[in-house]
């Protein structure tokens, strides 16, 4: 009897205050599959293989389902492990990386260009950011917040992209490479340039809603070390 009591009281007590929604799993599944979309967009840019869009695109599609999900959460719970705010931002931080990922994955597509060393290198300076972004959401989750700033290094990549993006830029628009061409080569050459130029730009910008993210999730840590 004591033990159905227990129960119903403690039933009537959550229909009140329901229990307290674990926010550091969902965003720790958000940078996971942020992740592993940057690793699929690396196997892209890497093979060039069209078929190789599909598992970028699909990890997009889950990743927006589970920035949802963590909203959805957010406006339900009553108590929150951290502010509110906080939450909302981080979580929005991450959706919009992979908005910049499915759109690096489109233009390649759409505007038929060949993948390069320089998309390559970005790509992979993503995916050490997205890492250090998981890993420091495992030590905001375990409790370790006041090593989060030293294993966020979004900062870092953001500027290494963007030193690749102006060495890209440099050397699109190197003119000796034009001088040899004839006029109807030099315009193709031209375009074809352009084209890259609008993949590059998707990636910069990844880079810095990577570091909106890690700023976010630093000043998080600051607050509850």
């Amino acid at each position: 009897m004591m033990a159905k009591a227990k129960h119903g009281w403690q039933k009537a007590w959550e229909m009140i205050v329901p229990p307290m929604t674990d926010f550091h799993a969902l965003l720790q599944t958000q940078a996971d599959n942020i992740e592993s979309a940057g690793k699929a967009l690396q196997a892209y840019l890497a093979e060039g293989e069209p078929a190789l869009a599909a598992p970028v695109y699909e990890l997009v599609r889950e990743g927006h389902s589970l920035r949802q999900r963590s909203l959805t959460q957010l406006h339900k719970s009553f108590i929150t492990p951290i502010d509110r705010e906080d939450i909302y931002t981080l979580a929005m931080n991450i959706d919009h990386i992979l908005d910049y990922i499915k759109n690096t994955v489109r233009e390649v597509e759409v505007l038929q260009v060949k993948p390069d060393h320089w998309m390559q290198d970005m790509a992979k300076q993503l995916g050490i950011g997205m890492g250090s972004l998981r890993k420091g959401l495992e030590m905001l989750r375990e409790d370790r917040a006041g090593e989060v700033p030293s294993i966020v290094k979004t900062h870092h990549q953001e500027r290494h992209i963007e030193k690749l993006y102006r060495e890209a830029l440099a050397e699109m628009f190197d003119t000796g490479a034009y001088r040899e061409l004839g006029a109807d080569e030099c315009l193709d050459f031209v375009i074809s340039r352009i084209k890259r130029r609008e993949v590059y730009r998707h990636l910069s910008n990844a880079a810095d809603r990577l570091d909106h993210a890690g700023e976010a999730l630093r000043d998080i840590s600051v607050k509850y070390e």
